[in-house]
């Protein structure tokens, strides 16, 4: 099969299998990518992810990861912009997570493609969705699928930035699509304007450290007081500078994915059910979501700190029960909670 016709096919089998789009770039050391890559981490922009430093030294070269890569496939898959914001009294949860955990729903499938594609060439593939040593915006970008914006996200003219990314590294020739993607972000500066904690520290540079995001999902243990404050009603991860984004205005979901990988109860939470929770109950109802990835300990953690910003009298029966948890973290957490809503009611 000539490396047309096996991209053709690859594409068409995305497609069945409901990836939205999928381009191809060949294999190649990006520079000025692993430069930034390595700017960013001498910053310590990366705060904790320690790991993001551990596998700098693969991302920028595909052929790193595996030997004799000749392709690299970037497929993107719209994880639904038509979600409603949270109810009143809920706490917000990145549109992302509002659905099955996509490492297991876009692993599987992209598995299953890099298993056809490394049986019909007869070249080895792997496939990795935000979990591998893979610059996944950098080669959407080089593949012409979109740019990388302002915030930081990888954005696409026609389903802008709300959408998931994986990639197969393949040892076969594929033929490429045009690009490196032109930035069409132009002299908009809605995200920068609009992140509540100034973490869009310079176009396209999101510093982990002010991220809302990391603080609720990746960190472990006491969120600093001097962060807490700005994470408002965000008990996991934050959207913020994507839904200021104009290419995200006109973009809706698709209904009938919407039935398949939704969890409509993931559309807002409430922080008092989720710090009264034990540990088995949170696991029976979120496993296989991704907010397992900031564990129960971490949820709990996060509750606080939401209603804390509230400053919400009604809360602090469950605060006051939470200061005296066998968890030190939630216990400070709540007190700073409590603390947070007394001087509330004095300045009233």
């Amino acid at each position: 099969m000539t490396p047309a016709r096996l991209a053709a096919e690859l594409e068409r089998r995305a497609r069945d299998l409901g990836f939205d789009r999928m381009r191809i770039a060949a294999a190649r050391a990006l520079d000025r990518d692993r430069a930034t890559l390595e700017s960013w981490l001498g910053a310590g922009r990366h705060a904790g992810m320690a790991w993001m430093a551990r596998t700098a030294h693969l991302r920028a070269d595909p052929r790193r990861v595996l030997p004799d890569c000749r392709s690299v496939v970037s497929l993107a898959w719209n994880h639904g912009p038509g979600r409603a914001a949270a109810q009143p009294g809920r706490a917000a949860v990145a549109r992302y997570a509002r659905a099955h955990d996509y490492h297991r729903v876009l692993g599987t499938r992209l598995r299953r493609l890099a298993a056809w594609l490394a049986e019909t060439s007869g070249a080895p593939a792997r496939a990795f969705v935000d979990s591998g040593p893979v610059l996944e915006r950098a080669w959407a970008e080089a593949s012409g699928l979109g740019w990388i914006g302002k915030n930081a996200c990888l954005i696409t003219r026609d389903l802008g930035s709300w959408i998931l990314l994986g990639e197969i590294l393949s040892a076969a020739e594929l033929e490429p699509h045009d690009g490196p993607h032109e930035e069409l972000c132009g002299t908009c500066t809605a995200c920068l304007d609009a992140c509540p904690t100034g973490a869009i520290v310079a176009d396209a540079v999101v510093d982990a450290n002010r991220c809302i995001s990391y603080w609720t999902i990746e960190h472990r243990g006491a969120v600093p007081q001097d962060r807490r404050s700005g994470h408002g009603d965000w008990i996991f991860g934050c959207d913020v500078c994507q839904e200021v984004c104009p290419w995200n205005r006109r973009f809706g979901r698709d209904p009938e994915r919407a039935t398949t990988d939704s969890a409509p109860d993931l559309d807002g939470l409430d922080p008092l059910e989720i710090l009264a929770m034990d540990e088995p109950t949170f696991r029976a109802r979120y496993s296989g979501t991704a907010l397992m990835r900031a564990r129960w300990d971490g949820m709990r953690r996060n509750a606080c700190i939401v209603l804390g910003n509230r400053g919400d009298r009604s809360a602090r029966t469950s605060l006051e029960r939470a200061r005296r948890d066998a968890d030190p973290v939630v216990r400070a957490h709540a007190t700073w909670a409590l603390e947070r809503i007394g001087r509330r009611i004095a300045e009233a």
